[in-house]
């Protein structure tokens, strides 16, 4: 029998040298070790032969790979090019598997089957931190834009609108220079004619504890290290937003990361005033967004003194620091000054001003900082779908992309890890 097979062998071999290199693969088992480009057609799929496959051709540079219809990526951390506009033309009209692996392929086959009324569409991007799941979104964006005949003002503020909200909805962690700390779903809506006319974006659970708190290594949202940047560029700016430098805020020196590398925060700062300009966000709305965020960071700083372990008083430098809280946020300094240091208990319809003790107090002021963020992150969205969502109810067609949580088990997990 052994004679036999390898008889047999000899002539497969022999055929497929007649038939050319690409036929071979028609008579060879598709083997982990050659980094085939669809899972499925491996003889072994398990962890060993899915690892072993995924790695041979990551060092092929080959980052995407087939699991049927899931389209597995592999997040190089440098930039390559497989997303040009020849690719876009490679992948047009094409169905899904005609040609390699590729995040147009699936972002075609999306589209494709909205252009022939089989239903909306949803692209559910998932993966740990650092996987590069902001970054296929923003591609498939692409895709979707470059194949579609749209106005370009449609295209600019789609695009744009991801500007502003990696500026405020995004930070360096120990995985990833640009991470998504929201969710996002990204309901891309098209016309009768199969072209984009409008756009709705729907986010959930913002990572307010990385406002007071962020790891070693980490930083806090880039919008913050943005602004104080800008106003070293501008002294009209820092006079106008009372902004310091970064060692002097405690919201940012909790960590010896201040830059980022290849990061330009001033150029950045500025890209994100186009982007504002361009979703035609007027110029007080603009004013009123960065008088919030030097606001948030100033409230990192007040200390206060503690007073027999029962209340505390403002230093002399907290009540500096509420005279230029309450100017940024046009509210009336003693007022402010009574609600970071009582909390207000109703009996009976009878209000209660209850001292708060200093661990009390400290959070409080980061409770506050938080929730001030938080609002001024809903209402950058609320504008931004105001201006890129679509008017025309004629059509209901959609392709909606989920950009959701990474997956961490960090060595201290805070309340919203648990509910990611």
């Amino acid at each position: 029998s052994s004679s036999r097979e390898a008889c047999r062998l000899r002539s497969t071999s022999a055929k497929a040298a007649m038939l050319g290199d690409e036929s071979e693969t028609l008579f060879r088992v598709q083997r982990a070790e050659d980094g085939v480009p669809d899972l499925t057609k491996i003889p072994d799929i398990d962890n060993a032969g899915i690892s072993l496959n995924l790695q041979t051709r990551f060092k092929r540079d080959e980052i995407y790979t087939c699991c049927g219809t899931i389209l597995v990526a592999c997040n190089p951390f440098k930039r390559l090019k497989y997303f040009e506009a020849d690719d876009v033309r490679r992948y047009m009209g094409k169905r899904f598997g005609g040609e390699p692996p590729h995040i147009f392929a699936t972002a075609e086959a999306a589209f494709d089957n909205i252009r022939q009324n089989e239903g909306n569409q949803s692209v559910v991007i998932s993966g740990e931190s650092g996987s590069g799941k902001t970054e296929t979104t923003k591609l498939i964006l692409q895709y979707l834009t470059a194949v579609t005949s749209n106005p370009v003002w449609i295209e600019q503020q789609i695009l744009d609108a991801n500007i502003v909200l990696e500026a405020f909805g995004n930070a360096r962690t120990l995985r990833n220079n640009n991470s998504s700390r929201f969710g996002k779903f990204t309901q891309v809506c098209f016309s009768e004619e199969i072209n984009i006319n409008g756009c709705i974006i729907e986010d959930y659970l913002l990572e307010k504890s990385r406002i007071s708190h962020q790891a070693e290594g980490e930083r806090n949202y880039h919008v913050f290290y943005q602004l104080v940047a800008g106003c070293r560029q501008s002294n009209e700016d820092k006079v106008r937003y009372m902004v310091e430098s970064v060692p002097w805020y405690h919201y940012l020196k909790q960590s010896s990361r201040a830059t980022i590398e290849g990061v330009d925060d001033a150029q950045m700062f500025d890209d994100l005033r186009r982007a504002m300009t361009v979703l035609d966000m007027p110029s007080d709305m603009q004013h009123a967004i960065f008088s919030l965020v030097s606001a948030v960071l100033l409230f990192g700083n007040i200390q206060f003194q503690d007073v027999d372990g029962e209340s505390v008083n403002l230093t002399a430098g907290d009540q500096t620091l509420t005279q230029r809280i309450s100017t940024l946020l046009k509210v009336d300094q003693a007022a402010l000054k009574k609600a970071l240091q009582f909390r207000q208990l109703v009996v009976r319809g009878t209000a209660s001003d209850i001292p708060l003790r200093l661990m009390d107090a400290v959070a409080n002021r980061d409770s506050m900082a938080q929730a001030i963020y938080e609002r001024c992150f809903k209402a950058l969205i609320r504008h931004i779908n105001s201006k890129t969502a679509t008017t025309d109810t004629s059509s209901e067609k959609f392709i909606g992309v989920l950009d959701i949580f990474g997956f961490e088990n960090l060595a201290c997990n805070s309340f919203e890890q648990l509910c990611i």
